[in-house]
């Protein structure tokens, strides 16, 4: 009996393939090699004699062009969909790797992409991960910031706490086994508004200063991007909704943001003020 990890050959999934291993477990890390994630019969085929399915795929959250076009609701749901067939057929226990959100925030794409699967959940052993956000997604802006064009949308003001990936890594591992909770929010011991967060980043890249976007600018580029580009259009949506409503999840992570965004790539970093701890 060994885990399949969906999305295996991607950043977390690689963490988390690394840690299972590390604690002598059988694992089979499925990248895009290995079929289509989206097809129920692929996904049951691949997790023949697993005890447990974790799925770590999607689309990418890089901004950018190249990197695939089809929205979330494509990409996302029926790769987690194809999870659950998987899981029903062979009796594998799931874990499914969601979000963290505010209420406000359920009208985004991106999130209503998780939330369809996670709702489509309850009939079988499975437990939906809901991290803040990922140290690695405020550390791909560094290159920005090093060409000096970091921007954050509105004022900043809302706050979260991100978690290290390492450290989401390993709640992942601990939830394939035992009978804990269905649902698990998780974020990391600092409390930070978004500014805080991007002059963090901004500072890393050696950017003096990380000036504000308008928010209902960006709205309205996400609008127009919707037909030329479903994917980025979503989650511009999604970052306007980050920046009007903040999220805050129970600490489970122990690592600094400011020591990550360092080993990245960016300078040594002074302690920064933050808002709050938990």
């Amino acid at each position: 009996m060994g885990i399949v990890v969906l999305g295996g050959t991607g950043n977390l999934g690689k963490l988390v393939a690394a840690e299972l291993i590390r604690r002598g477990e059988t694992v089979r890390a499925c990248g895009r090699k290995d079929g289509d994630a989206r097809d129920p019969e692929v996904v049951t085929k691949l997790a023949e004699s697993a005890s447990a399915i974790i799925d770590c795929a999607g689309a990418s959250v890089a901004m950018g062009f190249g990197r695939g076009w089809r929205g979330y609701r494509a990409v996302d749901t029926p790769i987690g969909m194809a999870a659950i067939a998987a899981a029903k057929r062979t009796g594998a226990r799931l874990v499914y790797i969601g979000v963290a959100h505010a209420p406000e925030l359920a009208y985004c794409t991106y999130i209503d992409a998780h939330e369809r699967v996670a709702a489509a959940m309850g009939d079988i052993d499975g437990v939906v991960i809901r991290p803040t956000g990922l140290f690695s997604a405020y550390a791909s802006l560094l290159p920005m910031a090093k060409r000096g064009f970091l921007v954050d949308l509105g004022k900043g003001h809302t706050r979260t706490n991100p978690i290290d990936d390492g450290e989401l890594a390993t709640i992942i591992a601990d939830a394939v086994h035992g009978d804990g909770p269905r649902e698990i929010a998780c974020g990391g011991p600092e409390v930070m508004t978004r500014r805080e967060i991007f002059e963090l980043v901004g500072r890393a890249g050696g950017q003096k200063r990380v000036r504000g976007f308008p928010v209902w600018l960006a709205r309205m580029n996400a609008t127009m991007l919707r037909l030329v580009h479903p994917r980025i259009a979503q989650f511009m949506q999604f970052a306007v909704g980050l920046a009007e409503h903040g999220v805050v999840a129970p600490v489970m992570g122990t690592k600094r943001f400011a020591d990550h965004i360092s080993e990245s790539g960016g300078t040594s970093m002074p302690c920064l003020r933050i808002t709050s701890k938990l």
